[in-house]
């Protein structure tokens, strides 16, 4: 399973969400009608796979999610198929998926002349309607995505990054013992002496040296994760303001950034 195919799959999990949301029924057949097609002018999919683990099962072979319980595309009204998650790609970018694209129609190709069969089968009304043959994910769940794709970003960091952000905690950690002062760089004082501190810190030069020769004649510099772990830390900070304050603020947040960090990696 290749990358995009990952992304995709976590995009269906996510669509899924606790309550096992499922697609609207309408949708849904448009794609049994898409895989199985109707045993008339219209064939089955050649991407279809009867599954060797359970007898009148299918799957598809050409997504790369495998033939399990979880990806079998037909079952009873009860069982919760592949087929039932709100937001679903397809490989073909077939009717009823959220990748669905429109049949070419000058194309000579099988696939495109089948989908083209399937079109005209459901009719310029059903096609229209962009909720029924290409359903997106709602705007939590967007929201969701988005904040996984950047903790999965957050996640790839470089060791020059690695070695600033583990100083940072030091640094945190030592103006708590040392001088009484809580994690606040809202104000100017702290953020005064924590750079004071950790920008003369022989590991932090280092690590902006290596990162500049990296970024070498770049306008910008900096690590794309660099960047990706601020921009994360930054909005799990405004997420728990109005909620805690001082060094309790600086413990959630780190707590929520790491537990951000461990998700996006399974």
């Amino acid at each position: 399973m290749n990358l995009g195919m990952v992304s995709n799959y976590v995009k269906a999990k996510w669509s899924k969400g606790l309550t096992d949301k499922k697609v609207d029924v309408s949708t849904k057949d448009i794609r049994l009608l898409s895989c199985f097609g109707n045993a008339d002018d219209i064939p089955v999919c050649p991407g279809l796979r009867p599954s060797d683990r359970k007898m009148g099962k299918f799957y598809c072979g050409e997504c790369g999610c495998g033939d399990k319980a979880t990806t079998w595309l037909n079952g009873t009204e009860e069982e919760y198929t592949k087929l039932d998650h709100p937001y679903l790609s397809c490989p073909r970018r077939m009717p009823g998926f959220s990748d669905y694209e429109p049949a070419n129609k000058i194309s000579e190709d099988f696939a495109e002349k089948r989908k083209m069969v399937i079109e005209m089968t459901l009719g310029g009304s059903i096609l229209e309607n962009k909720q029924l043959i290409r359903p997106e994910m709602s705007d939590a769940e967007k929201e969701a995505e988005r904040k996984k794709e950047l903790a999965k970003k957050a996640s790839t960091g470089c060791p020059s990054c690695d070695v600033k952000s583990k100083v940072r905690d030091e640094v945190v950690k030592w103006l708590q013992v040392n001088e009484g002062r809580e994690p606040d760089f809202k104000d100017e004082e702290y953020t005064k002496r924590f750079k004071e501190i950790w920008g003369k810190d022989p590991r932090v030069i280092e690590a902006n040296q290596n990162i500049a020769a990296q970024h070498k004649g770049e306008e910008k510099q900096g690590c794309s994760s660099c960047a990706a772990k601020k921009k994360l830390r930054d909005e799990i900070t405004k997420e728990f303001a109005g909620k805690y304050n001082g060094r309790e603020l600086n413990e959630k947040v780190t707590e929520e950034f790491n537990k951000r960090l461990r998700e996006s990696q399974r």
